[in-house]
C-alpha cells in the first residue's frame, strides 16, 4: 500500500446554494480562486468540523445569513491534470431558507440571480451550469468529477452518490445466523 503524498490529498471545501422564489444568492469573489466570477458562498472546512457545520459557518461569515436545513446535494471533485493545485472535494448543499440579515461581505459583492441566468451567464463560475440543474431536481445526491488542464475544463462525469440504499447498522456486513 502506498502512503499518500500531498498531491493525492484532497483540500476539502463547502458551497451553499440558497434558492428562494427562483433566485439563487451568489457572491462575486474578490480573491482567487475564481476572482471576479460569481459563485456560491462557501470555503474550507476547519479542523474537526463536519460539512454541515462548515457550510453554515462559511455561509454566515460571507453573507450574514444562517442557512436553515441545508441538504447535501452533490460532492464535487476537481483534479488539475498538470498538478498545479491539489485535488479538491467540495460538499455542496442546497437550502431554501435562512435566518438573519444579508450583510455586505469582505469576500465580494452579493446578489440574487434568477436561476435561468445563472445557467447561461459567462460571469458565473463555468462548472456551475453543469451541476446546478441536477441539484435543483428531486434526484438522489450525486458526485460531479471534473478534470482541468491549465485551469480549463477537460472533461467531467456525473454519477449517483449511491446507486442503491445502503443499510448502516452495527451488524451490517457481518456474517450472522443463517435463516432457515
Amino acid at each position: 500500500m502506498t502512503t499518500p503524498t500531498p498531491r493525492h490529498v484532497f483540500e476539502v471545501f463547502t458551497l451553499g446554494f440558497l434558492v428562494r422564489e427562483g433566485q439563487v444568492l451568489l457572491l462575486e469573489r474578490r480573491k482567487p480562486p475564481n476572482a471576479g466570477r460569481w459563485n456560491a458562498p462557501g470555503g474550507k472546512l476547519e479542523a474537526g468540523e463536519d460539512p454541515i457545520q462548515g457550510v453554515v459557518r462559511e455561509f454566515a461569515e460571507e453573507t450574514g445569513l444562517v442557512l436553515q436545513d441545508p441538504v447535501l446535494r452533490a460532492i464535487l471533485c476537481f483534479h488539475e491534470l498538470d498538478g498545479r493545485w491539489r485535488p479538491q472535494m467540495i460538499y455542496t448543499f442546497l437550502a431554501h431558507a435562512a435566518s438573519g440579515e444579508l450583510l455586505a461581505s469582505e469576500e465580494g459583492r452579493l446578489a440574487w440571480w434568477p436561476v435561468e441566468q445563472v445557467l447561461r451567464d459567462p460571469r458565473v463560475v463555468g462548472n456551475i451550469p453543469l451541476f446546478l440543474p441536477r441539484m435543483l431536481e428531486p434526484e438522489p445526491p450525486f458526485v460531479f468529477i471534473a478534470a482541468y488542464r491549465d485551469e480549463r475544463l477537460e472533461g467531467y462525469r456525473i454519477a449517483p452518490l449511491l446507486s442503491a440504499p445502503v443499510p448502516i447498522s452495527p451488524t451490517a456486513g457481518r456474517p450472522g445466523p443463517q435463516a432457515g
